[in-house]
């Protein structure tokens, strides 16, 4: 026969047990849809990369999908003036053809250009949108002074010392054929020899054909993460659909290429970023 006092007993364990098993539930659902900004540093170290520019700092800002960040992306801007780059990138789908809000674009590159300098690619969403609203793009990053890099590349030079930092345009193409139309029609642009190169690319899916083409580091977006992240296993989805695809985030290397890919900002689907934050990433270049 059950006495009360251990009825009782019983009563008290379960409750205790049910508190915790809620608490526990609580706080992974705290953590799975936390929506505050997060900072991921890289450091990448090279023989290539020069002495001259030990300790460079890049700020990597992908997939903005118009989300904003505080009044004037005032939280976004903080969380980047606390990093002190010495250079800011945009890789890519900053806008996003469903919502087309360029004043959150706008004022991004409004309190940024006016700290660093500011170099862009274009993403799918950014080629996406109609003759005019692509102009508003174009218009925008002019009157910032974001350089595009669409085939292109720029010199950084410091103490006689080079870096080169090239961008592509994002390809025509969408879906499974992606890879094979890059690798059939290129990318528009090369590294040059004897320097270290960068390059900025938005799909980072692509990077079995980039890792090819001989460049030290790749900076790349457009996946999102995965959407949701399963802790240990890696981003769930492509935005194409694809289920575990690979280069949703973080560090990857193949052929001597080093790439980096961000979780992006934003989101351009109705399916909630889960266990995947809003992402800053930072890049510190140091010469071995």
């Amino acid at each position: 026969m059950v006495t009360k006092r251990a009825k009782k007993k019983r009563l008290t364990r379960f409750a205790i047990i049910s508190c915790v098993l809620l608490l526990a539930l609580a706080a992974t659902a705290y953590v799975a849809f936390d929506t505050g900004l997060s900072v991921t540093k890289f450091s990448i170290i090279s023989e290539k990369f020069p002495a001259e520019f030990d300790g460079f700092k890049i700020v990597q800002l992908t997939d903005l999908h118009c989300a904003y960040f505080g009044e004037k992306q005032q939280e976004l801007s903080e969380i980047i003036d606390s990093l002190s780059p010495d250079l800011v990138v945009f890789t890519g789908d900053m806008i996003d053809e469903n919502i087309l809000d360029f004043d959150c674009v706008e004022e991004l590159c409004a309190v940024l250009s006016a700290k660093y300098p500011i170099l862009s690619v274009w993403g799918n969403h950014d080629r996406w949108l109609a003759k005019t609203d692509f102009k508003k793009m174009v218009d925008i990053y002019e009157k910032y002074g974001v350089e595009t890099l669409c085939g292109n590349n720029i010199t950084l030079e410091r103490n006689g010392a080079q870096v080169i930092i090239s961008g592509a345009d994002d390809p025509a193409s969408w879906g499974s054929k992606d890879l094979n139309f890059v690798m059939e029609n290129g990318i528009g642009v090369s590294p040059t020899e004897n320097e270290y190169n960068i390059l900025l690319y938005h799909r980072a899916n692509i990077f079995p054909c980039l890792s090819t083409l001989g460049y030290d580091l790749v900076l790349a977006g457009h996946m999102h993460g995965g959407q949701i992240r399963i802790p240990f296993a890696g981003g769930l989805v492509s935005p194409t659909g694809d289920y575990f695809p690979d280069y949703t985030a973080g560090k990857y290397q193949k052929n001597g290429t080093t790439m980096i890919v961000g979780r992006g900002l934003g989101n351009a689907v109705d399916v909630p970023r889960i266990f995947n934050p809003p992402e800053v990433v930072l890049i510190t270049l140091r010469s071995k």
